[in-house]
């Protein structure tokens, strides 16, 4: 069928304007590809310091659990306690164990469960400790038994539960807020043990707006006093407990005060007042119930030691004085403590939650000491390496002189020799010149230049026209003057990208500081690190903080100084 002049032309433009809708739609899906693989590489890159950061608001039963999760929990605070803990248990999952619960919820039903006496809900009780019942068994049981009928696998698991299992599962899931030893001790290290009450009920004075009372611990090897609390009123959510302490010394010499607590894993806050000498002191920092492992908190005074440049491990309270007044305790051998509990809201106790490690990393290590000493050697490093290197290179650029390209060529020899080679004869000069246990060989071969440094900004170096350096000569300058004035102002990318490359060696550095270090004074906060690592190395939550405080300044570097870092790369030859 032969097509006329104008229905050829209308065939011919239908079939452009497909050709068309097809490449354009080809063109967007091409832009959807791309970006979708950089997305999904740059989700898959964070993915690390995405753990990174849950784990360092994490405590130690989810990183040691049964079920180690992504994500950090959410904390809960108790509107009462004492308490069983739903959370604890994980639902099941396993399909065997879940066949067999019907049976063991019977046999639980059935069995004297030994529950602490304010465990009224007998039925809210059997649900909170059957999961773990049937953990417990999927634990025990041999695995030929997982493979026996319902029936059979039943009756042996329901055979294997006896007392020990349930009183071993109910210790797992108590909560209870207990306050145990008051201990004293002077600065000359007398020490006496203050809660020698047989009945440590009447040891602490009872007051505040939450319906209170205080019980002694049943079967407690040493006497204890549980806190038994309910702030669910809006209007009731603060607890004082108070008592006057007789000591065996004069008030003014009492250095630390240690109190026993077991936390009831409420997330309250609790803050500590102490009354002596006619003044009153609180606590600098709170108390937060976020644990049921047994704690001690000690009241120290601030002092020298709890400033941020001190190397010691502050694990105490220090308190300052709030008040002074003749209505406060003033006899010379008594002084009066209070401790006071406020509830916490659900963001509050996320506050306390984050903030426990990162505490806790600031405690065991002088954080901010060694931060300021690696940002003084990045400072150091980066000044010598720009004004060393930079020179060096204006030489080998644009400068004329005899053997300057075997200079040059040997130079860049030096790159081939590895780090290790050089690592005991530096060591050495380092050594006999006076300089170990100190700073110093940790900056000063940054003014001795460094040969990628050099060879970078020799390659941008040699792109900038003559005729620039030539006017300058023209106006009177001499080859300091034109370095200076025309061709360092002209290098700013690649210095700013020598300076990039220079902040992440220097900043993570390792190696070089545990070599010529010694001094924990002295120690940058890569090493610092290493030392919060050796004095609490089983705390992963407290590594994850601090690691994640020092990887911060290289994140914010990277945002804000990209775009002159990629300068610096293309605008030098090394395209690709």
């Amino acid at each position: 069928m032969t097509l006329t002049p104008i229905e050829q032309l209308e065939h011919d433009s239908s079939h452009a304007r497909q050709a068309k809708q097809s490449r354009r739609l080809l063109s967007i899906v091409r832009v959807l590809v791309i970006y979708g693989l950089l997305i999904g590489g740059s989700i898959i890159f964070t993915i690390p310091f995405i753990w990174m950061i849950g784990t360092s608001v994490k405590v130690d039963r989810e990183m040691f659990g049964e079920d180690i999760t992504f994500l950090p929990m959410t904390p809960r605070p108790a509107e009462a306690s004492p308490y069983l803990d739903r959370r604890y248990f994980k639902p099941v999952e396993n399909e065997s164990i879940r066949e067999i619960l019907p049976f063991v919820r019977r046999k639980l039903e059935s069995m004297d469960l030994d529950l602490p006496p304010y465990i009224s809900n007998r039925e809210e009780a059997v649900d909170i400790l059957l999961p773990g019942v049937a953990r417990r068994l999927h634990a025990v049981m041999p695995l030929e038994l997982w493979e026996l009928p319902l029936d059979e696998l039943a009756g042996e698991a329901v055979k294997r539960i006896d007392d020990d299992m349930i009183r071993t599962a109910v210790r797992s899931v108590q909560r209870a807020l207990i306050f145990g030893s008051v201990r004293a001790r002077s600065y000359e290290l007398q020490e006496a043990e203050l809660f020698t009450r047989d009945d440590p009920k009447t040891f602490w004075d009872l007051s505040g707006d939450a319906d209170t009372r205080i019980e002694a611990v049943p079967g407690a090897q040493f006497p204890e006093a549980m806190m038994v609390y309910d702030v669910s009123d809006p209007e009731q959510e603060t607890i004082r407990l108070s008592r006057t302490l007789e000591l065996p010394f004069a008030a003014d010499r009492l250095y630390r005060l240690q109190l026993s607590i077991v936390p009831d894993d409420s997330w309250h806050r609790i803050d500590f007042y102490l009354e002596k000498d006619g003044k009153r002191y609180k606590t600098v920092r709170p108390f937060y119930l976020g644990e049921f492992q047994p704690a001690v908190a000690i009241l120290q005074p601030f002092g020298p030691d709890d400033r941020g440049d001190s190397t010691k491990i502050r694990l105490w309270y220090a308190y300052k004085e709030v008040d002074a007044g003749p209505s406060y305790e003033s006899r010379p051998d008594h002084v009066k403590i209070d401790v006071v509990m406020t509830e916490s809201s659900q963001l509050q106790a996320w506050w306390a939650k984050c903030y426990r490690n990162y505490r806790g990393a600031l405690n065991y290590i002088p954080f901010w000491r060694y931060f300021a000493t690696s940002t003084l050697l990045v400072i150091l490093n980066i000044l010598g390496n720009i004004f060393s290197c930079s020179l060096v290179a204006y030489a080998f650029a644009r400068l004329q002189w005899p053997g300057r390209n075997l200079a040059f060529a040997m130079m860049m020899a030096t790159m081939m020799i590895p780090p290790q080679v050089t690592m005991i004869p530096y060591f050495l000069i380092i050594k006999y010149l006076g300089w170990y246990n100190t700073l110093t060989p940790l900056w000063i071969i940054a003014f001795f230049g460094n040969a990628f440094n050099i060879f970078l900004l020799r390659q941008f170096m040699k792109g900038i026209p003559r005729d620039l350096e030539d006017a300058a000569r023209i106006d009177g300058c001499n080859f300091l003057q034109v370095y200076w004035h025309v061709i360092m102002p002209l290098i700013k990318p690649t210095l700013a990208c020598i300076s990039i490359f220079t902040f992440m060696a220097v900043w993570n550095d390792f190696m070089g500081p545990l070599i010529y270090l010694s001094d924990q004074r002295l120690y940058p906060l890569s090493l610092g690190l290493y030392a919060l690592n050796v004095q609490e190395g089983g705390n992963f939550g407290m590594m994850m903080a601090g690691s994640f405080l020092m990887t911060l300044p290289v994140i914010i570097i990277f945002f804000f100084a990209q775009k002159y870092f990629i300068q610096g790369i293309t605008l030098t030859g090394m395209k690709g």
